[in-house]
């Protein structure tokens, strides 16, 4: 896939030991940000969180699923009267809650863009 063209014109160059470059390389892993990102958010003092992990989309996709279970369960208790509205929507707010905890804490590269 091609690199979109960007507007920065303007190349900084700077020198560091080799142990300050490995735990640069690290943290730059962490990240999922290319170098230059990383560079340019933390000069810019911007929040910087690790990269989701691999089965990222795979827990999303679950707890998704456990959602829809939950609700077809709790919507045939309504219907038998067991449970009320007000038990659905809870359940309902909870697992978009989760959902919504997920997507905050597993961003990559995002904060205070």
């Amino acid at each position: 896939m091609p690199r979109k063209k960007t507007n920065r014109p303007i190349q900084i160059h700077f020198r560091v030991t080799e142990s300050e470059y490995e735990i640069i390389k690290k943290k730059v892993e962490q990240s999922g940000l290319s170098m230059s990102e990383f560079a340019r958010k933390t000069f810019l003092g911007k929040k910087i969180v690790s990269a989701p992990p691999a089965d990222f989309p795979t827990l999303i996709r679950e707890v998704k699923r456990i959602g829809g279970n939950l609700n077809q369960l709790v919507r045939k208790l309504n219907t038998l009267g067991i449970a009320h509205s007000y038990e659905l929507e809870n359940c309902e707010n909870e697992i978009r809650e989760t959902e919504r905890m997920l997507y905050r804490t597993f961003r990559p590269g995002r904060g205070d863009d």
